[in-house]
Order: C-alpha cells, then structure tokens, then sequence
C-alpha cells in the first residue's frame, strides 16, 4: 500500500489579509518537501495568490462569514492547490484578448484564470455552481 501524500487542510475566514498566511504556509511545506523550487515555486505562489484573493472576493460578495477552504497535496514533484469558496459561482467570462496582447493591458480584471491556467502549464479545473466554486491547480517540478 502506498502512503498517502502529505497534505496541507486550512479553513480561513473571508478576509484579505490572511492571503499572505495561506501562500507562506503553503510555500513553506513545498519547498521543505523539496517537490518545487526556483520558478516553479514562484508560480505557485502567484496562483495561490490568486485564487486564494478571488475566493475571498466571491464569499464577501454573498456571505462575508463563510470561509474560504485551502487544501495543499503535495507528491512527489507535484502539487495540487485546491481552493473552495461559497459565492455565487464563476459567472462565464467575456470574450477578452489573450494575455499576450498588449490591449489586455487596457482592461481591469479578468486575469486570475488565465495566468493560472497558464502558471500550470494548462493542468487547472474548476467546479463551480449557484453555492460556489472549487479550484483545482497543478504544478509539476
């Protein structure tokens, strides 16, 4: 039988300035697992960023008291970030230009799917429904 991977379970409250909390505490067992470092790492901070600031900001649009869920696998050269918020749910997004096109640089929001989906290498899923939205990214080393 194969031993489970070490996990990382929190359950914060909706409020912005424990994203910093999340992202060191999440960092701080990646790297002294040895399963990412140097940029990969970096990408992984920056997609727990975001998708830990956008689940904040869907929960305070419905319930500013239900918590934002935060559960880290990290195995073997791979991590899998999955963050679950109660808002509304992703509505669908605008046609907008990609990342690369300077006119994106003229538009306000909209970037946190893309530079996830992006930082994973394109390895990123989300459930989402009338009671909220799962995120589901995966970094490799």
């Amino acid at each position: 039988m194969m031993p489970t991977p070490p996990a990382i379970n929190m359950e914060i409250p909706s409020t912005v300035e424990l994203v910093n909390v999340v992202r060191m505490t999440i960092l701080n067992a990646v790297e002294s697992s040895g399963a990412l470092s140097g940029a990969r790492l970096d990408d992984l901070r920056l997609a727990t960023s975001e998708a830990v600031t956008n689940a904040i900001e869907a929960n305070l649009h419905r319930d500013p008291a239900k918590p934002v869920k935060i559960r880290c696998v990290i195995d073997q050269g791979v991590v899998q970030l999955e963050v679950t918020d109660f808002g509304f749910g992703m509505p669908n997004p605008p046609e907008l230009p990609p990342l690369t096109d300077p006119a994106r640089l003229r538009t306000e929001g909209g970037f946190g799917v893309p530079l996830m989906k992006a930082l994973s290498g394109d390895r990123f899923e989300f459930d989402t429904s009338s009671s909220g939205t799962t995120v589901r990214i995966w970094i490799t080393g």
